[in-house]
């Protein structure tokens, strides 16, 4: 993880925990500089991504504040930080229901834009958030990329272990967003009834480097799950 991620997700660990609730202003440039020990760069590219997925702004003069929002228990639509990032407050558990091995056939490899025969693993789980059924996830990743998943991996949280224990850097997605009547087996996972609704929001998603290591499903309960967009002009 670089640098300015890592100041900027503490800088809203701080903002979780209400350290700055009275005035709802975040810290001069100089003073992060100081608290955290490193550049004025590093500073203003955490101040940048936390711009850009709308958790503070600027006010000309005076420097950044945080954003007020009623939403907390919704999910970032621009977000690929996955859901354990999105709910830090919550009991978190994760129902693994596959986890393999395959070799990338013609329609497979085009999804991941690698070589037919290229290996890439296969996870599919149920995501349970208090006790919830939130949301059924069908992931892909390059084995070249993620050269290890297991069961007892995909039962934590796969994106924490791809940045903290792989170092890899994330870059960019695609998102592709679209409502669903649930099949039988989908129904019965998430504890629907078949033709209910699903919000599918299906992921590509790229290392710093252009490389696309994940692509992803996930298919949400519509009892619990809730989106939001954060608008920037």
């Amino acid at each position: 993880m670089a640098k300015y991620e890592t100041v900027a997700n503490d800088i809203i660990a701080r903002i979780k925990q209400k350290e700055f609730e009275n005035t709802f202003k975040l810290p001069t440039e100089d003073e992060m500089i100081e608290y955290y020990q490193v550049s004025r760069n590093t500073i203003r590219s955490a101040l940048k991504m936390l711009t850009s997925q709308g958790i503070i702004y600027s006010r000309q003069g005076s420097g950044f504040y945080i954003r007020q929002r009623n939403n907390d228990n919704s999910i970032p639509i621009t977000g690929t930080n996955g859901l354990t990032h999105d709910f830090p407050n919550s009991a978190f558990s994760n129902q693994v229901i596959a986890v393999e091995l395959l070799s990338a056939d013609e329609q497979l490899a085009k999804k991941m834009l690698c070589e037919i025969g290229d290996l890439i693993y296969f996870c599919k789980r149920l995501r349970i958030i208090d006790d919830k059924k939130f949301a059924l996830e069908l992931s892909y990743y390059n084995k070249k990329i993620v050269p290890y998943l297991g069961k007892e991996i995909a039962e934590k949280s796969i994106y924490s272990y791809l940045q903290d224990d792989l170092k890899l850097k994330f870059g960019f997605a695609d998102k592709h967003i679209c409502a669903i009547k649930l099949d039988e087996q989908q129904a019965d996972l998430l504890d629907l009834n078949p033709g209910d609704p699903g919000l599918v929001i299906s992921d590509t998603v790229y290392l710093d480097n252009g490389l696309l290591f994940n692509v992803s499903q996930v298919i949400y309960n519509y009892k619990y799950a809730n989106f939001y967009a954060a608008s920037i002009r």
